[in-house]
């Protein structure tokens, strides 16, 4: 039976041992303990304190002597505290470095690389930074174009791994990259993506002009009827709402003013990006899809030389190492052989269509170079001019109608990256970049109202319409642990927009606006497991005008479902502080206007983006299938009414689609589908009395893709086939014609030879086999007496080449 001492202890002692003071207390109290006898002999203890009870007193003496006091039944054990071992400290090893291609050192952007418990991706530079318990690591790398490679990585800070590019052998040349087979592309791993590495070497018809076009159209939610030549038309989206970078350089119009030119050069493009919506907060800054275009580093080691010489265009490219190997420049340029371009081949005596004719000029500058291990430094620059005219005769009114047309333009676009890798982990990049967009357009439009009277003068139009941008951003990545990798941003952008009219009707005032704005963002890559993963980004940016700041969350998910099936979901709001707004007159005529969206006198456009797909890929098939739903609003047009009265009208829009990709590998060959099925509708108003949604200009039901590689070595053979269900074309529901249907065939063929030590490539490109009469989008004009006039698409257009190769 336990003894309960009740009566308050009280202890008062001088300089006295332990033992003796165990001992009092066993008299005063019989108090039963058991203690060491040199534990207790070997501490003395002044005390002079009353405790409520006994328990509390021993434990008293025991702290005064580093002793601990256990109770088991009625005695008191005295013995020697030990403290808990504390864990030893994990030691954390960082892997951080470079994946490159072998031979050429051209870094891989986006390359998988997968340990025992995660999966990471190398950022756009190809590096990586990841921290583990273990000293080395077995990791597995992958990147589109590659043989896999396994490799065991130790610890370190300026790790390299390499890649073999898949090869094909003709006879006595050896092509790497995989150039002739089928774009080389990932298509369905994340939400409204498609990646595509060393798009230079895709067989594709048109290849030596508007590469990234030629190829992205191919695949399903980018529109390739209507041929539009303002931009990209992603998800139902509208002029000025998709982001074109190249090397850190916006691009506000991505290709010439006719589509069958791209702005950079397919010598220079090493790697192409697209997020068609539903992405995060790292990419892009427009509310709709976004395009990155990541030119070649150079090759360091190495002089290359190219060429190509077509029946309508040269161009040529140069490599040069520099400095011991650390460094290279290239230039690379193209221009067209005649003053213009017969873009009208069969329809010149068409009277129910604008013939243009086209000349265009190029120069790409790029120098980069490895300081150190650690550093990197890259310096990109692209110049591009073009000119465009048409001339109309015809009588679909009562009267002759005359119009001419002349558009000029130019872009101009500098960047300077440096790339760091720190040697405690973590990757940071500072961009700075200017971008410089001037269009100019000349329309007169005539009537000639006899034969005795002179030629009257219907209206005179002569714009400019100047956008400039200027950036500076700074990117960290923390080293990836083993559930996150953090990323912050830091950036600030300034936009200038201005718009003369010299003649004409002044519908938007002459102006030069300015806006800029600080951005910022966090975003986080979680990883709960190799099947499960998550990416969470806010973005916020506050304008230099007003005091709102603009709050973007956004989400993405992806679950891996087995090893071949995926599901995966994004989810996004998107701001956008430059804007292409439409100018329409009273017949419909719409010309679009660049201007800054400063949320006062123009709103800032505002888009919430839904996507869900599932993906599915094999060796030899790969499928995805997605969904999206967006909605947009802030959208400003301005109108003339018959009565030549102007007016504002703001708007919103809402776009739905579904598409579908199959791809299927058969032995060296290759075939695949795309389809679309979309609905983009519109809205606007003015004073908030909005007209009910209808038809957006660019809406297009259905439209179907198909394409074949065939590899018959050395000769290969590709052929693409695009029908679209039509569209609207037309501003103004009362003035829209029956849709027509768009159809065009392409066909390229190519033979692979070497001759003097040099690879060369001889083929020849047709564009619309079949000459099939296709109208541009956004391109048609309407005259007095209801009729519209179409711009040509794309006619027959056979293209002969050489392409030469020194290395």
């Amino acid at each position: 039976m336990t003894k309960s001492i009740a009566q308050s202890i009280r202890l008062d002692y001088q300089d006295e041992l332990l033992n003796e003071i165990l001992l009092d207390l066993n008299d005063r109290y019989d108090v039963q303990i058991s203690i060491n006898s040199k534990l207790s002999n070997a501490c003395s203890i002044t005390i002079s304190e009353t405790f409520s009870s006994i328990d509390l007193a021993l434990e008293a003496l025991g702290a005064r002597c580093n002793l601990e006091v256990v109770r088991i039944g009625e005695v008191y054990a005295f013995r020697v505290y030990e403290a808990p071992e504390e864990e030893p400290k994990r030691t954390t090893y960082l892997f951080q470095g470079v994946a490159l291609e072998q031979d050429s050192g051209e870094p891989l952007p986006f390359a998988i690389l997968s340990t025992s418990d995660r999966n990471l991706i190398t950022d756009e530079n190809g590096r990586f930074s990841f921290k583990s318990f273990l000293s080395e690591q077995k990791v597995k790398l992958r990147s589109l174009g590659y043989h896999e490679q396994d490799t065991l990585l130790q610890s370190g800070e300026a790790l390299q791994i390499s890649l073999k590019p898949r090869v094909t052998t003709l006879d006595d040349v050896v092509v790497t990259g995989n150039r002739g087979s089928a774009p080389v592309t990932n298509i369905g791993q994340k939400s409204g993506y498609i990646q595509l590495n060393d798009v230079g070497n895709n067989l594709v018809p048109g290849l030596s002009n508007n590469l990234v076009f030629n190829n992205l159209r191919q695949y399903p939610g980018i529109t390739a009827a209507g041929e539009s030549i303002a931009d990209f038309v992603i998800w139902g989206s509208y002029a000025g709402q998709n982001h074109v970078i190249y090397d850190g350089i916006s691009l506000f119009n991505s290709w010439g003013i006719n589509d069958d030119m791209g702005r950079v050069n397919p010598y220079m493009i090493k790697h192409v990006e697209v997020y068609k919506g539903g992405y995060n907060v790292p990419y892009g800054d427009r509310v709709g899809g976004v395009v990155m275009i990541d030119g070649k580093f150079g090759n360091t080691t190495q002089l290359e030389a190219g060429g190509s010489l077509t029946n309508q265009l040269v161009s040529a490219y140069v490599n040069i190492p520099l400095f011991n190997g650390s460094s290279a420049f290239q230039i690379a340029g193209r221009k067209t052989l005649s003053e213009e371009l017969d873009l009208a081949s069969g329809f010149d005596g068409d009277t129910t269509l604008i013939v243009p004719g086209y000349s265009y000029n190029d120069l790409h500058l790029k120098f980069s170079s490895n300081l150190s291990q650690n550093d990197r430094l890259e310096v990109s620059s692209v110049i591009s001019t073009d000119s465009y005219q048409g001339t109309l005769r015809t009588r679909v009114t009562r009267q002759p109608v005359f119009q001419g047309v002349k558009v000029n333009s130019e872009q101009i676009g500098t960047s300077l990256k440096y790339v760091r890798s720190w040697s405690n982990g973590g990757l940071s990049s500072v961009i700075l970049s200017r971008s410089r967009y001037s269009p100019k357009l000349v329309t007169n439009y005539f009537v000639d109202r006899n034969v005795f009277s002179p030629v009257r003068e219907l209206r005179a139009d002569n714009w400019t319409n100047l956008i400039v941008e200027n950036r500076s951003r700074i990117t960290h990545t923390f080293a990836a642990t083993k559930a996150h990798q953090f990323q912050l941003n830091l950036e600030y952008i300034d936009n200038e927009a201005s718009f003369g009219a010299s003649e004409g009707d002044n519908i938007v005032d002459t102006s030069i606006e300015e806006l800029s704005r600080v951005s910022v963002y966090g975003y986080d890559q979680i990883q709960w497991s190799n099947n499960f993963s998550i990416q969470v980004g806010l973005k916020a940016e506050l304008p230099s005008e007003g005091s709102e700041v603009y709050w973007q969350p956004r989400v993405n998910a992806r679950v891996d479902l087995s090893k071949k099936w995926n599901a995966h979901i994004g989810w996004g709001i998107y701001n956008q502080f430059i804007s292409r707004n439409s100018v329409v007159d009273e017949l419909g005529n719409r010309a679009d206007v660049w201007q800054v969206s400063n949320g006062s006198s123009i709103p800032v456009l505002e888009s919430v983006h839904n996507v869900v797909g599932v993906g599915f890929r094999d060796e030899d098939f790969e499928m995805s299938l997605e969904a999206f739903y967006k909605t947009t609003n802030g959208f400003t047009r301005y109108f003339v009414s018959r009565r030549r009265e102007s007016f504002i009208g703001e708007g919103d829009s809402k776009a739905k689609g579904i598409d579908l990709f199959a791809r299927k590998h058969i032995g060296n060959h290759v075939i695949w589908l795309s389809y679309s099925l979309s609905e983009v509708e519109e809205r606007f108003g003015v004073d908030d009395r909005k007209s009910a949604y209808r038809d957006a200009p660019q809406n297009q039901l259905h439209e179907l893709k198909a394409a074949v590689i065939l590899n018959l070595n050395p000769f290969e053979l590709s052929m693409t086939n695009v029908y679209g269900s039509g569209f609207s074309n037309n501003t103004f529901a009362w003035n829209r014609q029956d849709f027509e249907p768009y159809w065009r065939t392409d066909l390229a063929l190519q033979y692979r030879f070497q001759s003097m030590k040099r690879n060369l490539e001889a083929g020849v490109s047709i564009l619309n086999l079949f000459n099939n009469r296709n109208v541009r989008l956004n391109q048609s004009v309407s005259v007095p007496g209801g009729d519209v006039i179409n711009t040509v698409g794309v006619p027959f257009t056979p293209t002969l080449y050489l392409n030469v190769g020194i290395r």
